[in-house]
């Protein structure tokens, strides 16, 4: 579909506190008069589901992931940004989950933006232009 193609997927394997880490960073177009949806969904993640979100990251190994809203003059857009040692094997556990938390978070985010995460978005890679990270030793 449309919001498929228009998907963009970065995929960037670093070394990180010397672990190997994949970076994932996409942009999903969120239907028009969805954005309010899209607020109250994440809100849901934040509370009365943020035990359900931590428990299907740790089983998939995701150890860190955020999401944003940016609106933009052709619509607003849901970005993510994904951290994992093995993001390809994460992404495939959670569109192949049948657990009734991922359901539901895939289900939200298909109403939202009509994105079937039980079919990952295929799509180029996005191009890293740059990056920074403070030496914290």
């Amino acid at each position: 579909t449309q919001a498929l193609n228009r998907c963009n997927l970065s995929l960037r394997v670093e070394m990180i506190r010397r672990v190997a880490v994949d970076q994932v960073c996409f942009a999903l177009p969120v239907l028009e008069g969805k954005t309010e949806d899209a607020r109250a969904f994440f809100r849901e993640l934040e509370t009365q589901r943020k035990s359900d979100y931590a428990a299907s990251e740790q089983r998939i190994n995701i150890t860190k992931e955020s999401w944003y809203v940016q609106p933009t003059p052709q619509g607003d857009l849901l970005l993510a940004y994904i951290e994992s040692p093995d993001f390809a094997n994460a992404l495939r556990e959670f569109s192949q989950s049948q657990d009734e938390f991922d359901q539901w978070f895939k289900q939200r985010v298909a109403e939202v933006t009509s994105v079937d995460l039980n079919y990952p978005p295929p799509g180029p890679l996005s191009e890293q232009l740059s990056s920074y990270e403070a030496n914290l030793a």
